[in-house]
């Protein structure tokens, strides 16, 4: 028999070589968003040269990506590339020093609701300090429903221990949820449908 197949990591997956045409890392800042609370030349500076070299391979896609400190149990963004912050589509102020968990929109996590499964893997990745991927229903500001493929690495400093969470987001069909219609938008229950169901049944 040949070998096992290897099992791909969500870190082994994001630090895929890219081709030697490829944009390089961005030689500045300039793919950080200017509201970033922490400049990222000091996450840089605290975290070991391995992940210094994957967050050089996943910058250079410019993609949308955001990082919290791993010990703040509120997992505020303190860093975030401006891909992330144009894509979400929120106001000013409203992504950077707040949980990324605003983009689940208030979205109830129950019924079997799909974000309640993916935010269990979140938090047991969270308490064990491990790298994870899930995939969530979220929101953009403007309210339209989204698949996010989430990717946390976890960043650690030179002895090993963890410093950083690092979100890395693709854009995915949305998974099904029973909150959406079949066109992809929140359901909304009719004036009609809310009278037909508060009506009482005759005896």
């Amino acid at each position: 028999m040949g070998e096992p197949i290897k099992k791909w990591t969500p870190r082994d997956i994001l630090n895929a070589e890219l081709p030697p045409h490829y944009p390089a890392c961005p030689s500045d800042w300039s793919d950080v968003h200017p509201d970033s609370i922490t400049p990222l030349s000091e996450v840089y500076e605290n975290i070991c040269d391995d992940d210094v070299a994957l967050f050089n391979q996943i910058r250079r896609p410019k993609g949308a990506w955001l990082i919290s400190v791993s010990s703040d149990l509120t997992h505020k963004i303190i860093t975030a590339s401006n891909k992330f912050v144009t894509d979400m589509g929120y106001n000013d102020g409203e992504l950077i020093g707040h949980n990324c968990k605003k983009l689940q929109n208030g979205v109830m996590q129950k019924d079997g609701e799909w974000n309640s499964i993916e935010n269990k893997k979140l938090t047991d990745a969270f308490k064990t300090s491990s790298d994870v991927n899930v995939r969530l229903l979220n929101f953009k500001g403007d309210g339209r429903p989204f698949g996010n493929s989430l990717t946390i690495l976890v960043l650690r400093d030179k002895d090993g221990s963890p410093l950083y969470h690092l979100g890395v987001i693709k854009v995915v069909a949305p998974p099904v949820s029973p909150s959406l219609s079949s066109d992809g938008n929140k359901r909304s229950t009719s004036s009609s449908e809310e009278s037909t169901a508060k009506k009482p049944k005759k005896k």
